[in-house]
């Protein structure tokens, strides 16, 4: 599923194994509560009344965006400017780690605790959440501000014809290169496989890592699943999938994760790349051991800021014939259909989505707004943009699956694969069953 938050992205799917087993038998216990008592969240939003001009309103804003030791100080700015405007409202903010952030959520609303604005970093999250209850989010269909955002931003998030969430600044998923290396070596940013193979040869030839990948779990589909797009695999192509039209077997999927293991089988990754993490990546391609790493515009401004004497860009990964630009819309923005102060939040929403917002939040972020007519200046994120709005990119796979829980089985399917777990065979029949099985 990125300094760019590094929760952008991707970087940012988790299984209720991360809790622990206190957390998991908390989370049980939560939910047992609710089935046999017959509760269930609200189904009602609340009304919609302003607060009085002179009543102090409290919001709380949860987030896995807040992290005090990445690049959230642009958030923080924003909510401080938000407040100074709206003196009468306060924003609690409320950050929970992108490693924990969706059993975080979803204990906090089983739990009957106060959320009235918080984020899903996918239309697959925003989903995950929505299946607790059909009523969660308030819906935002008839706000003069939707106006505002680019064609398609807001398809993920609308359901029967109602709009229920706010897009947030775009990154893309792929390659970030060292642009000063491959102009030592005369090497070109490879269009399609074949070129691809040969920048790779050429630079184990010259002693030079050819790509930086680390264990990470979340960090694979960033290869592959720009390999998908490349390959056709959009929303349609998805739901079929699901609905078992096709089978994991499917030409689109077989060739997208053979190709990233045919990078570990010819020996184009780090040798010991079961044993490193992503910032040991970043290392990697910062010294000019590496000349690419897998990863995406996310992770830019935490690479510079190791003061590399090497030029950084980024490239969108390669296909047989094509390289299709990937967009992963970092956040989507919702409001608890709960909330006490229903125009208050819809006020905070609009202010941190808006198009001077998201222009701030862009260019501390290094990230595309989401909105019209919006002005960007660095070269790389000026590139994504007007990809964009030549309609060239693809929302990356696998953010188009119904649901996080099966995404984030899917990935652990492939990673098993890529890591010799299993064989190709039986990491396709693990990833058919688990489809079948949501199915």
């Amino acid at each position: 599923m990125e300094k760019v938050i590094e929760s952008m992205g991707h970087r940012r799917l988790w299984t209720l194994r991360g809790l622990g087993m206190v957390g998991v038998l908390a989370l049980w216990g939560i939910l047992s509560a609710c089935a046999s008592s017959g509760s269930s969240l609200p189904q009602e939003p609340a009304g919609y009344s302003e607060a009085a001009a002179n009543e102090q309103v409290t919001l709380r804003y949860s987030s896995y965006l807040l992290d005090p030791a990445q690049a959230s100080k642009v958030y923080y700015d924003a909510i401080k400017e938000f407040e100074d405007q709206n003196p009468h409202i306060h924003i609690e903010a409320d950050y929970i780690q992108n490693a924990g952030y969706t059993a975080g959520i979803k204990i906090r609303l089983l739990g009957g605790e106060k959320l009235d604005v918080f984020d899903t970093w996918s239309p697959s999250l925003f989903e995950e959440f929505r299946q607790l209850n059909p009523n969660l989010y308030m819906e935002l269909t008839d706000k003069d501000f939707l106006q505002q955002f680019l064609p398609g931003t807001l398809e993920p998030v609308t359901i029967d014809g109602k709009v229920y969430a706010v897009p947030e600044v775009m990154q893309s998923d792929g390659l970030l290169y060292n642009k000063t290396l491959f102009e030592q070596l005369n090497l070109q940013v490879p269009q399609t496989w074949v070129e691809f193979i040969t920048v790779c040869e050429k630079l184990k030839q010259e002693g030079i890592i050819p790509v930086a990948m680390d264990a990470e779990w979340h960090t694979a589909q960033f290869f592959w699943g720009s390999m998908m797009s490349n390959n056709g695999a959009d929303a349609q192509w998805t739901r079929k999938l699901e609905n078992g039209e096709i089978q994991i077997t499917d030409p689109i999927f077989v060739d997208a994760i053979r190709k990233h293991k045919e990078l570990i089988d010819r020996g184009f990754v780090p040798e010991d790349w079961l044993n490193m993490k992503q910032e040991q990546s970043k290392d990697l391609i910062v010294q000019g051991k590496a000349g690419m790493m897998v990863t995406g515009t996310w992770s830019y401004r935490s690479i510079m800021e190791r003061n590399s004497n090497y030029e950084i860009d980024f490239m969108v990964v390669p296909g047989d014939e094509k390289a299709v630009l990937n967009i992963n819309i970092g956040t989507y923005r919702v409001i608890h259909a709960n909330t006490e102060h229903p125009e208050e939040a819809r006020k905070f929403v609009e202010f941190m989505n808006n198009r001077e917002t998201q222009e701030k939040l862009a260019k501390g972020v290094l990230a595309v707004p989401s909105v019209t007519g919006a002005k960007v200046d660095h070269p790389i994120v000026k590139r994504i943009a007007e990809a964009v709005e030549r309609g060239e990119a693809a929302t990356y796979w696998p953010h188009t699956v119904s649901t996080e829980s099966l995404q984030v089985k899917i990935l652990e399917g492939v990673n098993k694969y890529l890591t010799g777990t299993h064989t190709f065979e039986d990491a396709l029949k693990e990833i058919q069953q688990v489809i079948d099985e949501a199915r």
